[in-house]
């Protein structure tokens, strides 16, 4: 990713909020930060959270104070890419004290400087109300700029927010309506885009008409997609949808890529097809005994 640059006004607005030094993180968040990273993305990672060495860097504590002045230093020096880094490191509070103000702040610059994934972070800083109150138009309307940016995972999240049904504590008021035609149109354009999940959810509500009309060849096609592209829940619909042909050639084939996969359905569904061979095959050889 080819790094932009910021004006000189944001320059100079940032010499002056990015403080010197970091503080170590508060002691709950780093317990609860134990075994996640966090939410949002940082600028070399995709969605998925693959590739993160910014992350990996920061493992080591004593690593740390260098990392921030580096990426104070590229910020200061308007490096969008850097911008939203600090922006993500501040939104977390994993390695450093969170501030939420000033993530906000640096997310909306980077932005600002068409940065997808500051679009994708102020989403979920909105949606997870880190430090602003939750607002799903506001979640929305990031997260559609960051997939017009090309973020193509974002349509995903698009589609799940506009099934999502709210479940609040003490009435809490939010802006928002689910609206289940308008999340099929977004896992329709984030499948037109290539992501392997909207292919999988298109996919899937094709193949058992879920809310929209059954198109079973459709189906499995985007299915196949999802699958092939390393998707699990993919292949284990595909099985599922192929054991009501028996052990057929098709069956077995999805079976065992949703198993190679990570499947714990199909891997379920490999020792019963096992068992039941084994009982099927005792039954004959009985059968032949008894005919001896």
């Amino acid at each position: 990713m080819s790094a932009s640059f910021a004006p000189a006004t944001v320059v100079s607005m940032f010499e002056r909020l990015l403080p010197r030094q970091v503080s170590p993180p508060e002691p709950s968040s780093a317990r609860a930060h134990a075994f996640y990273v966090g939410v949002g993305l940082p600028s070399n990672c995709s969605a998925k959270g693959e590739f993160n060495t910014l992350a990996q860097s920061l493992q080591e504590a004593a690593a740390r104070p260098l990392i921030y002045q580096t990426l104070r230093e590229q910020a200061v020096a308007g490096n969008v890419d850097a911008l939203n880094d600090l922006g993500w490191l501040f939104l977390n509070g994993k390695y450093w004290r969170a501030d939420h103000g000033l993530a906000h702040r640096l997310f909306r610059q980077a932005a600002q400087q068409g940065c997808a994934r500051a679009h994708y972070n102020l989403a979920q800083q909105y949606y997870f109300g880190k430090g602003l109150d939750i607002s799903y138009s506001q979640v929305a309307r990031f997260y559609e700029q960051a997939f017009e940016l090309g973020l193509a995972d974002a349509a995903a999240l698009l589609g799940d927010l506009y099934e999502e049904e709210l479940c609040l504590e003490d009435h809490q008021q939010v802006d928002w309506q689910p609206d289940h035609d308008v999340a099929y149109d977004w896992y329709c354009r984030g499948a037109d885009a290539g992501d392997i999940r909207c292919r999988f959810e298109i996919g899937t509500r094709m193949l058992n008409g879920a809310g929209i009309e059954r198109d079973v060849e459709a189906g499995k096609y985007w299915l196949e997609l999802a699958a092939a592209a390393g998707n699990s829940e993919a292949a284990e619909e595909l099985a599922f949808f192929h054991s009501n042909d028996g052990l057929t050639q098709r069956y077995l084939f999805w079976r065992d890529q949703a198993v190679a996969l990570g499947s714990g359905a199909a891997l379920v569904m490999k020792a019963s097809d096992q068992r039941r061979q084994l009982a099927e095959q005792e039954t004959l050889n009985a059968a032949c005994s008894t005919g001896d």
